[in-house]
């Protein structure tokens, strides 16, 4: 921060005449500490990776008004893994194999790739809708040219790396740059695992929002402006001997040369700090050369790690010691209001279950409101026959009541039964079963053993006797069952007769009707069957008579279901 200020204050006389003026922003640290400090809070400015952000979130967005589902926003470093990872395999490699080792130009295909499918104007278009006026959106343009150029040509000067797009900041008021993190100095961002070649940080978003003439107008301008004093001046000390092109350094500014003892002054106490590792790689640099040791001072030197863990843990304990204070106060006062809150919350509680209880009550109170009012506006409401089935209830009673002494007396009945049966049970069990055991124990006499004989004979022929008969009502039964059968075949087939007679006759009838026959020849008719009748019975005698009597009987019966069907339709 000391050698962004003494280059600003270099630019005091360049300021001058030039306008926007030249300006390296940059922000406070307060060291309080060989382990601790303050930084200063950046205000007004976004990262760029913010603006590219929301650029993936408005795509997202964009995808979600489509049926077909939206993938998740991805990070960068999925993005670009997403996409070398297919095109490795495509010529015969994984991602399993070191990053040196890919291919250059795989890895320049993809950067193609990406860079096509993210837009160009990103930046350039938050700078515009930034702005209200044409002429703002010019001022704005210049100064974010120029402070472009200067933080870009300062960055080459100390070899300043790590510039990833949350480390590049921008005002959006001011169009001014601002970098933060200058922890990879001095080309150290060389000998990282992979290697930062780039002098300074120029992709397509950022020449975009230069304007119409890109890199070819303000910017190289103010490059050249600034780049000629800082180059001149710190060239000594530098160990990378690559210069941007030579028309660059067309301009020199006497005033800029003037500060080169203190910018060197300035710089040689970084690279000559033991403390911190400036060096590349595992080279021991001006601190080995200074402090001596050689290769094996940086051999036992500590790994970056180890020094990043020493100084977290150095911190932390700093800052449990600057709280330590508060802590034990909050603890004091947290116990001292231990015991009121635990009142407090036991009073709460009891007031919540009153509440709880208060509610209920409520909940109670308007269903019954709600019922008596549904009972006012419904004049045939369960509630208007209370009265009437209040009366239903005490008959109810009434009979429950008889019925119980119905059932008293009945169990006093049996009570009395049970006494009686315990009575005539003891006295059984007494005197009379007493002497039943007598008489079965005493020897029987010979009449009385013949006696026995003559009933087991009767009961042998009482047995025979019984049989005999079921087997006479077996084939009684038999008998009347094939009757039966026989019954029903005539019975079926006098049946059949009456149906064909009864159908010839009503064809008969409507072959009269049809005619125009009159009562006299229906007459006729009449007594030519009762003659036929008379025949019939002379000639079959009383098998003919019985026939007869079955078929009026069945027609009778016929009738008769006929019309206690009717009947019970009706």
């Amino acid at each position: 921060m000391q050698f962004l200020s003494i280059v600003n204050t270099m630019f005091t006389k360049i300021n001058q005449q030039e306008q926007p003026r030249f300006h390296a922003r940059h922000y406070s640290v307060t060291p309080l500490g060989t382990r601790s400090g303050l930084i200063q809070w950046v205000d007004g400015a976004t990262p760029l990776f913010g603006l590219y952000k929301r650029w993936q979130q408005r795509e997202a967005v964009l995808q979600a008004q489509k049926p077909q589902p939206v993938p998740p926003v991805p990070r960068p470093s999925e993005l670009y893994y997403s996409r070398i990872g297919p095109a490795l395999k495509a010529v015969g490699m994984s991602l399993d194999v070191s990053r040196r080792d890919w291919p250059l130009g795989v890895m320049k295909d993809v950067l193609k790739e990406l860079m096509e499918a993210t837009p160009s104007n990103l930046l350039a278009k938050e700078l515009w809708c930034s702005c209200i006026t044409p002429s703002e959106w010019w001022r704005v343009t210049q100064s974010y040219a120029r402070s472009t150029a200067v933080m870009s040509m300062v960055g080459y000067i100390i070899g300043l790396g790590d510039r990833h797009l949350d480390n590049v900041l921008i005002d959006m008021t001011t169009g001014e740059v601002v970098h933060i993190d200058y922890n990879v100095c001095f080309e150290k961002g060389k000998s990282l695992r992979v290697p930062e070649k780039v002098p300074f940080r120029m992709t397509h978003n950022i020449e975009s929002a230069l304007g119409a003439t890109g890199v070819e107008g303000i910017f190289r301008l103010s490059c050249e402006q600034v780049n000629t004093p800082l180059h001149f001046t710190l060239l000594s000390y530098n160990t990378d001997e690559t210069v941007l092109r030579s028309d660059v350094y067309l301009q020199v500014v006497q005033i800029m040369r003037r500060g080169r003892e203190t910018l060197l002054t300035l710089l040689e106490a970084f690279v000559y700090d033991p403390l911190v590792d400036w060096t590349a790689g595992g080279e021991v640099g001006f601190a080995g050369a200074v402090y001596g040791g050689g290769g094996q001072q940086a051999d036992s030197k500590k790994s970056k790690r180890e020094m990043e863990r020493d100084i977290t843990r150095s911190l932390f304990s700093s800052r449990v010691a600057e709280i330590k204070v508060n802590w034990f106060k909050n603890r004091d006062e947290t116990l001292a209001v231990l015991p009121q809150v635990e009142e407090a919350v036991d009073e709460y509680l009891v007031l919540q279950d009153l509440l709880c209880q208060g509610e209920k009550l409520q909940a109670k109170l308007q269903e019954e409101m709600d019922f008596l009012e549904g009972a006012e506006n419904h004049p045939d409401h369960v509630i208007l026959t209370l009265e009437q089935r209040y009366s239903e209830h005490t008959q109810l009673q009434s009979q429950q009541r008889t019925v119980q002494e119905a059932i008293q007396a009945k169990l006093a009945d049996l009570e009395q039964w049970i006494s009686q049966y315990h009575a005539a049970f003891s006295s059984l069990e007494a005197t009379q079963l007493a002497s039943l055991l007598q008489d079965i124990s005493s020897p029987i006499d010979l009449g009385q053993a013949h006696l026995i004989s003559q009933c087991e004979s009767l009961e042998a022929e009482l047995s025979s006797l019984l049989q005999q008969r079921r087997a006479a009502l077996r084939s009684c039964l038999e008998q009347l069952h094939s009757y039966a059968t026989f019954l029903s075949s005539v019975e079926l087939t006098l049946q059949h007769q009456v149906a064909e007679i009864n159908e010839r006759m009503m064809h008969q009838a409507e072959r009269l009707k049809a005619e125009g026959t009159t009562v006299a020849a229906c007459e006729d008719q009449l007594q030519e069957i009762e003659n036929c009748i008379a025949v019939f019975l002379q000639e079959n005698g009383e098998p003919g008579s019985l026939s007869l009597a079955a078929v009026i009987t069945s027609a009778l019966c016929t009738l008769c279901r006929f019309d206690s069907s009717n009947y019970s339709c009706f």
